[in-house]
């Protein structure tokens, strides 16, 4: 399976946001003073993006009730192939791209952006994608943080606080229940087994 096979609503929902090229699906995200692109090659590599903003929606952002945020464009397309209710131009929803290194900078430009939007992340299965997970929901309550790894263990620094915590418990609703906070958004991993929604595509 690769970026043809995706559903034709998909397509439509998100022509007007990418470029067809003989190299495949090209997505051009802004970052900073110039552009880089994500390029979902014909035969199913995938070039990614480390930072940027990339958005694709219908509405006027102000009416945008639903903001998705994820690492990557291929793993957005992949996710509305899997879940076609999300993919109507009447809905509210926007979808936003950041890469895998996000910046503070680019997820205050969203939330500037699109105000009144409750925020959903998609990301990968993996320690980048609960990383990734933590960050934006600590932003969401305008709090840096700084993660280190050492072996098994995770250190989180927050607001003037540190947690260690061992790497296999790890998860964002694991350092909601430890660190006593509640963050209000919603989180979206593909099944077990599969690192991200790009890979659960090609392997349907």
């Amino acid at each position: 399976m690769n970026a043809d096979n995706l559903d034709q609503d998909v397509i439509r929902f998100f022509e007007p946001f990418f470029e067809k090229s003989p190299m495949g699906f090209e997505f051009s995200y802004k970052y900073l003073s110039d552009h880089q692109k994500e390029i979902w090659v014909k035969n199913g590599y995938v070039n990614e993006v480390d930072s940027g903003i990339w958005k694709a929606y219908h509405q006027i952002p102000i009416s945008v009730t639903n903001l998705f945020i994820a690492t990557s464009c291929t793993d957005i397309l992949c996710f509305a192939h899997l879940f076609p209710q999300y993919v109507d131009n009447a809905l509210s929803i926007a979808f936003a791209s950041v890469g895998y290194l996000p910046s503070r900078e680019n997820y205050r430009e969203l939330i500037y952006e699109f105000p009144n939007a409750k925020i959903h992340l998609i990301s990968e299965n993996s320690l980048i994608g609960k990383i990734f997970d933590c960050k934006i929901a600590l932003w969401s309550r305008a709090i840096d943080s700084k993660f280190q790894i050492n072996d098994d263990l995770i250190k989180i620094e927050f607001d003037s606080q540190s947690l260690v915590l061992l790497i296999e418990k790890f998860s964002l609703n694991y350092f909601e229940m430890i660190s006593g906070k509640r963050f209000a958004l919603r989180t979206h991993k593909p099944v077990k087994g599969f690192l991200n929604f790009h890979k659960l595509f090609t392997a349907l």
